[in-house]
């Protein structure tokens, strides 16, 4: 499960929203497709155009108007419905795709929602009351409720569902924070993983057979950075969980400031808030990299923004400079690090469809596809905070300010550029095989 952003060029905004989107999963029944499958079945972009809601394939053949005067947020769909929420409103909001004359309903009834995601043919969501709850997302209503899970800490709100288990915050003997899992059907017991609690939603990282868990032990504090975050790893099947760095836990900013790759967890060492206190000054710190088992090697000179794995032993990466690398590893040191030719490098972003990794980097204008041979094929006007590129959805999909802010798609290899609307587009807000 993977957060995606609401992107929009009229506001200059980009809004991250809470939910987490599944890709790949069949609405209705729930099936999860394999990579390959889900990268050639049809899928959708949803857009708004003049606060109307549409969506369209992602090869341009079928354009669908859903909903005028719609400003919600946080879209996800199922191919049955289409379910959203409202800023400052309570409870979540759903929509039937099917039935052009239905209308917007609250699914959550009189419930306070602070946090909710999907899962397979589930949506599980937490109420203020520190419940949480699961029903099948293509319920009639909300009557097949089963109570996962009670004593949830709503202070800290996120949780995730992985192979069958639900990993969330709570309170033990309703004083000490912990990091918990139980079985996602709301059976069994409670495992109690680790003394302190997860704060953002991208703290949780799953990796083949195991779930990594970035935990703030001292999560009470939040005037000062203190050394607290440990790297926790545990089988997904809920085995026993392993500490990699308890008796040296990394900085609360150093983290915070950081990303994962596949095998490794990126942190800045020195990075510092900006003057007004609000965002991390990356021309301060170094990059580090820490793997499951603790171990710690440099990865840069300067703070880096953002890491991705392009092999066993390669990475790609973007410093505080705006300059990109590729850097080769082995033996837990960097053993080389050749430079891309690119300046004003802001984000990078590595995508899976089948067998199939595509990376791609972002500058202040344009975007560039990662070659096998390490050249890059440019894609003009694809700017970072208007496109989305997602694993098991081919294409790269953007708005563009050359052409009207109107939506367009890049193929994964950069050659071949498809315009999928006639009018401008503000945002683009899912998207999704449903």
């Amino acid at each position: 499960m993977r957060a995606l952003q609401l992107l929009s060029r009229k506001t200059g905004l980009i809004l991250l929203v809470l939910l987490l989107v599944t890709i790949g999963t069949v609405g209705g029944g729930g099936q999860t497709q394999t990579a390959g499958a889900a990268a050639s079945a049809k899928a959708y972009v949803y857009y708004i155009s003049d606060e109307v809601l549409y969506r369209v394939t992602t090869d341009g053949s079928e354009t669908q108007k859903i909903a005028e005067n719609f400003d919600g947020n946080g879209l996800t769909s199922t191919g049955k419905y289409l379910y959203f929420y409202y800023e400052n409103a309570m409870g979540i909001q759903r929509l039937s795709l099917s039935d052009p004359q239905a209308l917007i309903t609250n699914f959550s009834g009189d419930r306070n929602i602070v946090y909710f995601l999907f899962e397979g043919p589930f949506l599980y969501f937490l109420d203020d009351t520190g419940s949480i709850y699961r029903t099948l997302a293509d319920a009639e209503d909300d009557s097949q409720l089963t109570l996962v899970a009670d004593h949830a800490d709503v202070n800290f709100q996120c949780f995730d569902v992985l192979n069958g288990r639900v990993y969330y915050n709570a309170l033990k003997d309703n004083t000490t924070n912990w990091v918990v899992s139980k079985p996602s059907d709301g059976s069994g017991v409670i495992q109690w993983i680790a003394s302190g609690a997860i704060q953002e939603s991208s703290s949780y990282h799953p990796y083949n057979t195991s779930i990594n868990l970035l935990i703030n032990t001292i999560p009470t504090e939040t005037e000062y950075s203190l050394n607290s975050m440990v790297l926790y790893t545990l089988p997904l099947s809920g085995g026993v969980p392993k500490a990699a760095n308890a008796k040296s836990p990394l900085e609360l900013n150093e983290a915070a400031s950081g990303t994962w790759s596949n095998n490794f967890f990126l942190f800045n060492k020195g990075i510092k808030l900006d003057a007004k206190g609000e965002d991390y000054n990356f021309n301060t710190g170094k990059g580090f990299l820490i793997d499951k088992n603790g171990k710690i090697l440099q990865l840069s000179q300067n703070a880096v923004v953002r890491v991705n794995e392009i092999a066993s032993n390669k990475l790609v990466y973007a410093d505080s400079k705006g300059k990109a690398y590729i850097s080769t590893f082995a033996n837990g040191k960097v053993t080389s690090s050749k430079p891309l030719p690119l300046t004003n490098v802001q984000d990078v972003r590595t995508v899976k469809n089948g067998t199939t990794i595509t990376t791609v980097l972002f500058t202040k204008t344009d975007a560039y596809v990662l070659n096998a041979d390490s050249t890059l094929t440019k894609m003009a006007g694809v700017e970072s905070d208007y496109s989305v590129i997602t694993d098991d959805i081919l294409g790269l999909y953007y708005i563009n300010g050359q052409d009207n802010d109107c939506l367009y798609r890049y193929s994964n290899d950069g050659k071949t550029k498809t315009k999928l609307s006639n009018g401008p587009v503000s945002y683009l807000a899912l998207v999704s095989n449903n």
